[in-house]
């Protein structure tokens, strides 16, 4: 391994927006903002804590990283401080398009098919040519918005003995949204970066080269067998994801 040269200075003055950020962190996690109100505006709290405007953008981004307030177009900065919490144990695998939503998702379109693997299907689910697989593209939407796409692929041998009607949408949104989740013991997750193309700006309304989150998981079910493949596209606006390791 080679060596790495390292340099430090300990002669930095700590940044002024780092004061104002301790003073309001400590008001919001003692309820002097409460969950759910809005922050006071950007000329009140800078009379408030005595600082420029410049500095209290600083703190507040800092806070907005920190998942403690959320930004609301033409409304201001909400509280945000008691987020969804999961229990590993009884919840480990769940469909992260609808839990990590910052909005409640209520309402999924589903477009879904059936047919022979892809090559690169092949290779991901280790499925033979010829096994038939359900595939569909899954669109999030909250109060009228689109917030995330996916698109799910699952053999049909590993779905039989659920005895799911295929041919009902209610159904098939079920288990391709929920079920397939809960049959799951393991997975294999990567995420990233990516900018939209056209087969991501289609779903998600987005224009092309805007950022999206992208998340695979393989699943697999208690005999370690490949039993789904996903894609999720977040609109990151639209989403906080916490990732147990």
């Amino acid at each position: 391994m080679a060596r790495q040269k390292i340099s430090g200075n300990n002669s930095e003055k700590i940044p002024s927006y780092v004061t104002i950020y301790n003073k309001i962190y400590s008001d919001i996690m003692n309820d002097i903002y409460k969950n759910g109100d809005y922050l006071p505006s950007e000329s009140i709290l800078t009379k408030q804590y005595g600082v420029s405007r410049n500095t209290l953008r600083q703190a507040l981004a800092i806070i907005h990283e920190d998942g403690l307030i959320r930004k609301q177009q033409g409304k201001g900065s909400i509280i945000t401080k008691n987020k969804k919490k999961y229990d590993r144990l009884q919840k480990a695998f769940f469909n992260p398009m609808i839990e990590y939503a910052i909005d409640e998702v209520d309402s999924i379109e589903i477009n879904y098919n059936f047919g022979p693997p892809t090559e690169i299907a092949r290779t991901k689910l280790a499925v033979d040519k010829n096994e038939m697989l359900l595939a569909s593209n899954n669109i999030y939407y909250s109060a009228g918005k689109v917030i995330g796409h996916s698109f799910v692929q699952i053999p049909l041998r590993h779905i039989e003995a659920l005895q799911v009607d295929l041919n009902r949408t209610e159904a098939v949104s079920e288990l391709l949204n929920k079920t397939i989740f809960q049959m799951s013991y393991s997975a294999n997750v990567s995420i990233r970066l990516v900018f939209a193309e056209d087969h991501i700006t289609h779903f998600l309304k987005v224009k092309e080269k805007e950022p999206v989150l992208y998340l695979e998981e393989i699943l697999y079910n208690a005999d370690n067998e490949k039993i789904g493949r996903c894609k999720f596209y977040f609109i990151p606006s639209a989403y906080e994801l916490d990732l147990w390791i």
